[in-house]
């Protein structure tokens, strides 16, 4: 029924992280790639809905319809230029990032406002993610500028949707508006990939 047990959209730090772990965990994986990047599959993906009993189909731009268990959406950081001057501020904010990317854990365990404040993620809210349905993207958060809820794993309010990238900085912290977060989110995505197989990870 299901040709993949996961799918990973987006060939950033964070995708080819996670799907080198999935590789190396035996795992039957998709490498796709919505932007320009070519170290994936490459082709654009156009819609991710919600297949059987508890899959996903993922659609490409040319119609091709991939069967999944699993998807993470692995979507890429955007930059933002700081003015001319600003010197004194990329490097407290240097110290910041390096601190939350040794502790995404605890950056967590932090109160709401608190994480908010700490973290310059701009739109990372649900509207972001228009190759999902609405009903989905209405599941993973009550308001469309609301980053989606994530657990400890990076998975969703939808069971087996998972998240990695820039949506997730308001929960893990300012570290993963960069590759400096890959490796932590990598392990993490996988734990809760396998156990939404329900599999013991190797």
């Amino acid at each position: 029924m299901y040709e993949y047990d996961l799918i990973v959209v987006g060939a950033g730090p964070y995708g080819r992280s996670i799907a080198a772990h999935a590789t190396a965990a035996g795992l039957r994986l998709r490498h796709l790639d919505r932007r320009i990047h070519r170290a994936a599959d490459g082709r654009t993906v156009t819609a991710v809905r919600p297949y059987g009993r508890d899959g996903f189909e993922v659609v490409t731009e040319d119609g091709e319809s991939l069967r999944t268990r699993t998807v993470v959406l692995a979507l890429g950081p955007r930059f933002t230029e700081l003015p001319a001057g600003a010197g004194e501020f990329r490097r407290v904010a240097a110290h910041r990032d390096r601190f939350c990317a040794a502790h995404p854990a605890l950056f967590r365990r932090l109160p709401t406002v608190v994480r908010l404040l700490l973290t310059d993620h701009g739109n990372t809210g649900t509207d972001r993610v228009t190759l999902l349905s609405m009903p989905v993207r209405r599941r993973l958060s009550r308001t469309p500028d609301a980053p989606p809820w994530v657990d400890t794993r990076f998975e969703s309010a939808h069971p087996g949707l998972f998240f990695a990238g820039l949506l997730t900085a308001a929960f893990f912290g300012p570290a993963i508006r960069s590759a400096h977060g890959a490796e932590f989110t990598a392990r993490r995505v996988l734990r809760g990939v396998h156990r939404r197989l329900g599999r013991r990870q190797r």
